[in-house]
């Protein structure tokens, strides 16, 4: 009977988590559907974050903030109340209560210390972010990662590009002006910085993630070294270096250095050699 007790009792946890799980996926996506709606309201104003605080599935208003890129004002103005259903009937719970302000004005207070911003971090989350629009304070604030640390960022210069110019400067102001398409997060590095391994990353909807094993087949700089084409991965500050190999690796532990784990550990390990200017 003790058995049969426990086991309804289990069930019905279970049961209730899953209620409560579905009803924060329904919140969520009435809340992300405002918040894309949102994104015009200011022509000469881009919505640059949205956060959800004071967080809870439970009760009929919920609580958001929005700042807006540039817009001329000096104050938090709401809160506005509003349906979460306004686009079948605007008097239909759940509502959310909208505070608005500019990104200038939240630097400001959060620079100052303010009081006025505490609410904004009682059990916040981010739904939406431009990381371009905003300072990196207000990115740190709100714990928003967009790459992991030790992150450095550069590009693939194949054999032949580096036998036209075999010269740094050069290759340097050659990709310079470009964005670097790919990052390195080194695992590991000799002591005398002649050779290093780590896990290339890409950036993916604001973010650095890792590649995955899938994923590098679809890049030129891996087929390339299965080819036995020498390639090369030249970093922003100037360390160039000589691909080795890949090794796809299962590696538990890279995940708390990269933002995103792989749902299998297992990562492409990339094994450098660091390039003098005289070779």
């Amino acid at each position: 009977m003790g058995n049969q007790l426990n086991s309804q009792g289990m069930s019905d946890v279970a049961q209730l988590n899953l209620a409560e799980k579905w009803k924060e996926v329904k919140l969520r996506a009435l809340l992300e559907d405002m918040v894309e709606y949102h994104k015009g309201v200011y022509p000469n104003g881009p919505l640059a974050l949205a956060i959800w605080f004071k967080k809870s599935v439970q009760g009929g208003e919920h609580c958001l903030l929005e700042l807006f890129k540039g817009i001329l004002i000096d104050r938090i103005v709401g809160p506005t109340r509003v349906s979460l259903s306004w686009r079948i009937d605007p008097n239909e719970p759940p509502f959310v209560l909208i505070d608005a302000t500019s990104v200038e004005f939240f630097e400001q207070q959060l620079a100052s210390k303010s009081p006025i911003l505490a609410n904004y971090f009682d059990r916040y989350e981010a739904l939406y972010f431009d990381k371009n629009l905003l300072p990196d304070n207000v990115l740190a604030a709100f714990n928003i990662l967009t790459e992991p640390a030790g992150l450095i960022k550069g590009w693939y210069v194949t054999a032949d590009e580096y036998a036209q110019t075999r010269d740094l400067r050069g290759l340097l102001a050659s990709h310079g002006n470009s964005k670097p398409p790919i990052g390195l997060v080194k695992m590991e590095e000799s002591q005398d910085f002649e050779n290093c391994r780590g896990v290339l990353n890409a950036e993916i909807g604001q973010k650095w993630l890792p590649i995955s094993p899938s994923g590098i087949v679809n890049h030129t700089f891996y087929n390339d070294t299965l080819s036995g084409r020498a390639g090369y991965f030249l970093f922003q500050g100037g360390s160039f270096y000589q691909i080795l190999k890949f090794e796809i690796k299962t590696a538990p532990e890279y995940s708390a250095r990269l933002l995103e784990r792989s749902r299998d550990d297992r990562y492409p390990e990339l094994y450098l050699r660091a390039v003098r200017a005289s070779e």
